[in-house]
């Protein structure tokens, strides 16, 4: 990767055009005729000359490195030319392909190639995160999935079977890039297209069915997704989330009006879509005319597969309440992550994803209290839990207890709340205070379906019920103090140390 050149004026805008034209042109000129030839023994599967197009399987690590990189030069060209990468950051940094991706020698690509010459029409490629065998998706630290890059950790973790499976066994597919330059014959992209489809899905039920249990992904809804129904591919969608990359990434234009949902399909659910497939590869083996007008009919044919992944009790509302992705810009999606960020410091909160931390924050409420002000008193109905953000509070459990002092990240008010009674103590400012309130509506109607969150509230309520309830212990009796002789006829308390 070369310094990043900044021309100035019309000759910077000339120069970048120019730049971005041809990484187009190049990259959708991209022909492997050697892969039509049959010369890869390792294929994994393969598909000959159906209608003018060859279909090829294989582990990234099977292919050369020219072969690898002019694939990933091929989809950058398509993904530029669709507008979902920065040209002005592109130039900048004279990229041609996504350079982590060459480094991914266990990635299973599906390449759709033109018969006759081994022109590039499609690709799909299958990735992962490879953990060790006992590593899971509950685990806060492991390898990230390459859409939690962008969603934030657990994004897929409330999907009870998948958050089981050992991580190693779980790919996810992207990647999904169509030729968009093929004037002379605009018939092979599509086709190049659907073939990487159904080639993956062949690949994922056969070949590699012991060897990759589930599959996840993200798409909108306007495009990637018609394609999985069009298949009848068993997924169960999750439909919150805010999706960021770092400021200045190429990926930026991807994501700004853009939005995303994240998904998750079991391969053993794969094997309803045989009978598709199967309609699906019949048409495809005729002619275009016939082949698109049979394509045609069988969007007619609708289906709704089930996913074992939805026989689980329902998705929780945090991670499953669509955010206005579309509307909001990036700079204010990274404000928002951030805040839901800041409220996982707290110890109830810890355990929640991130899309479930940015879901939950906008409906805590923000306040403060002066020094001095009684923020609950005792006997007051519940308002809610409170979590201290800055300041310092006292919480004054009753004449005979010793009065909490409670600082930021520290939280008051859980046995109210879980309770749905009185509360059971003063809690009074020593300094000005920063608040966030979460009242009870907000918690019954988002947080009681999240065991972690009710459980660590518990324990908190328990431990400080139990010690109200305690009578206060007797401090020892000072002997240094006590005069000679003080003792003589009278009758000490017994002192426990």
């Amino acid at each position: 990767m070369q310094a990043d050149p900044r021309p100035s004026g019309q000759s910077y805008w000339r120069e970048r055009d120019r730049y971005v034209a041809s990484l187009i042109a190049d990259g959708s000129r991209v022909a492997i005729p050697e892969l039509v030839k049959g010369k890869l023994p390792a294929a994994i599967f393969r598909v000959r000359d159906r209608q003018g197009v060859d279909v090829v399987v294989a582990e990234s690590g099977d292919l050369a490195e020219s072969q690898r990189i002019a694939l990933l030069r091929f989809q950058f060209a398509q993904y530029l030319a669709a507008g979902f990468l920065s040209p002005d950051v592109v130039f900048r940094r004279q990229m041609d392909h996504e350079p982590a991706a060459v480094r991914d020698r266990k990635a299973v690509l599906c390449v759709a190639l033109a018969s006759r010459d081994g022109r590039v029409l499609a690709t799909l490629a299958l990735r992962g995160a490879v953990g060790h065998p006992g590593m899971s998706l509950r685990l806060r630290e492991r390898p990230l999935l390459p859409l939690e890059g962008r969603f934030g950790w657990g994004a897929l973790n409330r999907l009870p079977l998948l958050a089981d499976l050992p991580l190693a066994r779980i790919r996810e597919i992207g990647g999904l890039a169509k030729n968009r330059c093929l004037e002379d014959h605009p018939g092979l992209a599509h086709r190049g297209a659907l073939e990487v489809c159904v080639g993956m899905a062949r690949t994922l039920t056969t070949a590699l069915h012991m060897e990759v249990e589930a599959f996840v992904g993200e798409f909108e809804d306007a495009v990637a997704r018609k394609s999985l129904e069009f298949l009848h591919t068993p997924m169960v969608v999750v439909r919150g989330g805010l999706p960021i990359v770092t400021t200045g990434h190429h990926h930026e234009p991807g994501l700004e009006g853009h939005a995303r949902i994240p998904f998750a399909v079991l391969v053993s659910d794969m094997a309803s879509m045989g009978p598709r497939l199967a309609r699906v590869e019949a048409a495809l083996s005729k002619p275009s005319r016939v082949a698109f007008s049979e394509l045609l009919a069988l969007k007619d044919v609708r289906s709704r597969p089930r996913s074992s992944l939805s026989a689980a009790p329902s998705l929780p509302r945090l991670a499953d309440t669509p955010a206005d992705q579309c509307e909001m810009a990036l700079p204010s999606r990274r404000r928002a992550r951030e805040r839901g960020r800041q409220l996982r410091s707290f110890a109830p909160f810890a355990a929640l994803s991130e899309t479930e931390s940015t879901a939950l924050r906008p409906l805590l409420e923000e306040t403060t209290a002066e020094a001095g002000t009684l923020v609950v008193k005792r006997g007051d109905p519940p308002s809610g839990l409170y979590l201290i953000v800055a300041g310092a509070a006292e919480m004054r459990r009753g004449p005979t207890l010793p009065p909490i002092l409670l600082g930021a990240r520290d939280y008051f008010g859980e046995i109210a709340l879980l309770t749905r009674s009185a509360h059971t103590a003063d809690v009074c400012a020593c300094s000005r205070l920063r608040l966030l309130r979460l009242g009870v509506d907000t918690y019954l109607d988002h947080l009681r379906e999240l065991p972690e969150v009710e459980r660590e509230l518990a324990c908190t309520a328990l431990a400080r019920a139990v010690a109200q309830l305690r009578p206060a212990e007797p401090q020892p009796l000072n002997w240094s103090a006590v005069p000679t002789g003080a003792m003589n006829g009278r009758v000490w308390p017994v002192v426990r140390n």
